[in-house]
């Protein structure tokens, strides 16, 4: 106290003690002294006089304190106290303290940790200038409004010159290709994501380069701006590097500017950009594909309602102008929401989970206060007899509160900066857009305004608990003690019951999404994904003989050089020598990693319908000969394909069981014709019939394939899907481990053709890892904080069931002298943590059916009132609370009745 008294005395708040004091005595006693004069010369002795006087001006105390209060900053003195107090009192009871700010840390560390990723998704500003005003165009198909798709360039164009909303426009196609530095036939090559953008693509997100420059139209050569990372890996960070030469296949380009760190357009992994000119677009103006991604800059008056409005008056007129955007509707979408809206759900749903355990956390301190209650009911008695008033206790006992609210939020803080460290490090990688959270001084003013919200959530019943004194009663020890001990017990049975109910609610979702991935992880997806390695190697576009005109739909037209299927060839056969590999195939996309291309088709022959009914929908995979033998895929019917199947012999195609069923249900298969959509595709003869294979766990239910051989593919080929087939992947079945063969297959593509490069070698086994990896990493998360959350409640019964036996210690000692048994003891003990746990669990199980419903989205084949769940989780939870009442109601048992009547 005098260490605060004389800082406060320097900054000036407070005088020197000794000085204000002599001169307050001087001027009372001046005041009395007058006082005696005037009765004196009114005719009374002197010492009379002087007694009436001192009787007139009262308590010299209460005026001193009067005076002081009037010219010092007595509420800054008081805090000061209070607080000094405080720390006296955790000194005297360190376990209480401790044990109540780790609870509090707890629930404040949990909420700033999440609190992060709403700021990081949500609240902090995208690094554009105006990032509220930049939008993403998109179409929506016929009756499927959620559905949203890309355009071609006839809609980037027309909408470009007919709307009312916008100042500038851009597209971005995104590709891969391969790339190299320098025009050295070694130069090392590396596959890299590019996004050929518009001329005014970069005006719409207004971010100069920090080397360089953006595209011009006048410019002659091909132009590459690149990342800051890019820079970085293959440039080493050179000063030089505008003007330096890059190859991608048969193309050259010269680099002309480096991106900032950290920008992108639509995703994290773009590398480079290349300028996509109006002449190169208009090339596609009635492409029914839609490769192109809209972006727009809004007027500076306008908002994203005038352009939806806008956007609607466009959608008839664009429909006549290009009839392939007929009947499709035009949305658009903040920025923000096209980046990170996938999370809002997601992490809103964590928030709110450890809101409820910081609910658990208060809860469980508000019992710990109530418990102290009996220890400091005479101090706070005697308190108020020497006069303190009730407010200034209840100030008192705030003042405690916020002391521990703010320690807790200190350690909160640090707890939150070490989660978020392995949060990033391990649960992260589902959320791409999450990757730069931080704990930023948003983040910490968050928390410092959760720390003093807890105060009062946590404190202010059992404040106004203590608060309550009978001064009298108190210091007897007598009357009114029960019943204010039975009202803390009440209250503390009532925090008791609220943390078992919020413990269940966590503990509900963490078993509906556990639930939801075990029969996720039981899916049969018809292949042996167990020693498979998938290598992607991006094919040259050189292998494009040339570039035709358009498809008969105005999509671009290319013709593939027989090169292609040489090289395939070649590399299945150099890769079926490396030792240790069992077998090799090729096929488009990655078995269980990426989407393939559905296509429709027809029985018999496109042009020769048997019936009016509309055309049926499949997945469409190019696959090599031995490709269902490497991932054994089940032969049901008929035959594979194999080396002979080629362009001189007869098309042929397999299908699995599901489209066999469901279009040939009465007939066999064999034989019959099948034609795809496939731009130049020949009917084609049903060879064959193997098992179903689920592409991705969460379908439902297998969905129509159709199997053609690469070798069969038509050399003729819209653009689109020919990029998808330039990307092959072979699949090697190894003999022993996978990734020990990476090297030696790395090593036998150079042999085959130095130019090709390995963009991506993984086990199929972790492509199946990620299609779960969401949910499991959100199951994970929730399990840690449901775990937290039953360790609080737990912590919470057995302090009041030990505060219950404490009560109750001469009442036990009493029944077992005259004889009582053990098993009555113990159930007369455990019926209050029974009857805790019941009301807790009815109340969890009610809260958990009305909140469910918000993970309803995250669940697969599991409903939100799934009874094998909430069974399960009740019972755990209640075994669980059963222990921690038996733990403290054991004692009781154990109670020497002579010791506990001899101490009464």
């Amino acid at each position: 106290m005098n260490t605060w008294r004389t800082f406060l005395h320097r900054l000036g708040y407070l005088p020197r003690k000794g000085r204000f004091d002599r001169q307050l005595d001087e001027e009372l006693q001046f005041h009395v002294e007058s006082r005696v004069d005037e009765l004196e010369q009114q005719g009374y002795p002197r010492p009379e006089a002087r007694l009436r006087a001192v009787a007139e001006f009262g308590s010299r105390t209460r005026v001193a304190e009067e005076s002081r209060a009037a010219w010092q900053f007595r509420w800054l003195e008081d805090v000061v106290a209070d607080g000094s107090y405080a720390l006296r009192a955790f000194r005297r009871r360190p376990t209480f303290a401790l044990a109540a700010i780790a609870c509090l840390a707890l629930g404040i560390g949990a909420n700033a940790l999440i609190f992060s990723l709403v700021n990081a998704a949500f609240l902090r500003p995208l690094p554009y200038p105006d990032a509220d005003r930049i939008a993403m165009v998109r179409f929506t198909p016929p009756n499927q409004p959620d559905e949203k798709l890309g355009t071609n360039s006839g809609g980037y164009f027309f909408i470009r010159e007919h709307n009312r909303v916008f100042e500038r426009m851009g597209v971005l196609r995104l590709t891969g290709i391969t790339a190299a530095v320098g025009d050295s036939d070694d130069a090392q090559r590396e596959w890299l994501q590019v996004g050929w953008a518009s001329p005014g693509l970069a005006d719409v997100f207004g971010v100069q380069p920090v080397i360089g420059r953006w595209f011009r139209p006048d410019d002659l050569e091909v132009g590459v701006v690149i990342t800051h990372g890019v820079w970085q890996r293959l440039f080493g960070g050179r000063p030089d590097v505008l003007g330096q030469t890059m190859r991608f296949d048969a193309m050259r380009g010269v680099v002309i500017g480096v991106t900032p760190p950290g920008y992108r357009t639509l995703t994290p992994d773009v590398d480079l950009w290349i300028q996509q000119t109006d002449e190169n677009l208009a090339r596609a103006l009635r492409s029914p594909n839609r490769p192109f991604n809209m972006f727009a800059r809004l007027r500076p008056n306008a908002t994203l309602e005038d352009a939806q409005a806008d956007l609607r008056t466009l959608e008839r007129p664009l429909g006549k102008d290009l009839p392939m955007h007929q009947g499709w509707g035009l949305t658009i979408d903040s920025l923000r929401e096209v980046y990170v809206g996938y999370l809002r759900q997601p992490v809103l749903v964590l928030q709110g989970a450890v809101f409820l355990l910081l609910l658990i956390a208060c809860a469980n301190v508000g019992g710990l206060l109530l418990s102290q209650a009996v220890a400091r009911q005479k101090e706070l008695g005697v308190r108020a007899a020497l006069g303190s008033s009730r407010n200034r206790i209840l100030r008192q006992l705030l003042t405690e509160n916020v002391l521990l609210s703010c320690a807790a939020g200190v350690l909160g803080i640090v707890l939150a900066w070490i989660g978020l460290r392995a949060f990033v490090n391990t649960g992260l990688s589902a959320y791409r857009d999450l990757q730069n959270v931080t704990l930023d001084w948003t983040v910490i003013g968050f928390a410092i305004v959760v720390s003093l919200a807890t105060a009062l959530v946590f404190g202010i019943l059992p404040a106004l608990q203590l608060s309550r004194l009978d001064v009298v009663e108190v210091v007897r020890d007598a009357g009114r003690g029960a019943t204010a001990g039975r009202t803390r017990s009440r209250l503390r049975g009532a925090f008791v019951v609220a943390q078992v109910a919020l413990a269940l609610v966590l503990l509900v979702a963490t078993g509906l999404l556990t639930r939801s991935l075990l029969r996720l992880n039981a899916v049969d997806t018809g292949i042996d994904p167990e020693r498979l390695l998938a290598l992607e190697i991006p094919m040259p576009r050189a292998l494009y003989r040339n570039t035709l005109a358009n498809t008969p739909a105005g999509g671009l037209l290319v013709e593939f050089d027989s090169r292609f299927s040489d090289l395939t060839e070649r590399l299945r056969e150099r890769f079926a020598s490396v030792p240790g590999v069992q077998s090799v195939a090729a096929t488009t996309p990655p078995p269980l990693g990426g989407t393939p291309r559905r296509v429709l088709f027809r029985k018999d022959s496109w042009l020769a319908l048997a019936d009016d009914r509309e055309p049926w929908s499949a997945e469409w995979y190019p696959v090599s000969a031995g490709y269902f033998e490497t991932v054994q895929i089940r032969v049901l019917q008929g035959r594979t394909f194999t080396r002979q199947d080629a362009q001189s012999t007869p098309p042929v195609a397999i299908i699995n069981a599901s489209l066999a069923a469901r279009y040939w249900p009465n007939d066999n298969p064999i034989g019959r014709l099948l034609q795809t959509d496939v731009l130049n595709d020949p009917p084609r003869e049903i060879v064959g019939v193997v098992g179903d294979v689920r592409q991705d766990r969460y379908q439902s239910a297998p969905v129509p394939q159709v199997y053609v051989p690469r070798t069969q593919l038509p050399y003729r080929m819209d653009m689109t899907m020919s990029l998808e087939v330039l990307v092959t992947t072979f699949v090697v079945r190894a003999a022993g481990d996978t990734v020990s063969l990476v090297p030696a297959l790395r090593a036998a593509v150079r042999d085959v053709d130095a130019t090709l490069s390995v963009s991506s070698a993984r086990t199929v086994e972790d492509y199946a890892a990620d299609q779960l990896q969401e949910l499991s990493q959100y199951a994970a998360v929730l399990g840690v904080f449901g775990a937290m959350s039953v360790t609080l409640a737990v912590i919470g019964i057995l302090g009041v069931m030990a505060q219950a036996v404490g009560q109750r210690a001469n009442e036990i000692a009493v029944r077992m002298a005259l004889g009582a048994q053990s098993l009555n003891v113990l159930g007369l003990v455990l019926r209050q943590g029974l009857a805790m746990i019941a009301a807790g669990l009815g109340v969890g199980v009610v809260a958990s059916l009305m909140v469910m419903p918000v993970i309803r989205s995250f669940l697969w084949g599991v409903t939100i009132t799934d009874p094998l769940t909430l069974a399960l989780v009740v019972l755990a939870l209640a075994a669980v609370a059963l222990v921690a009442c038996y733990l403290p109601a054991r004692r009781a048992l154990k109670v020497a009745p002579i010791a506990a009547l001899r101490g009464d």
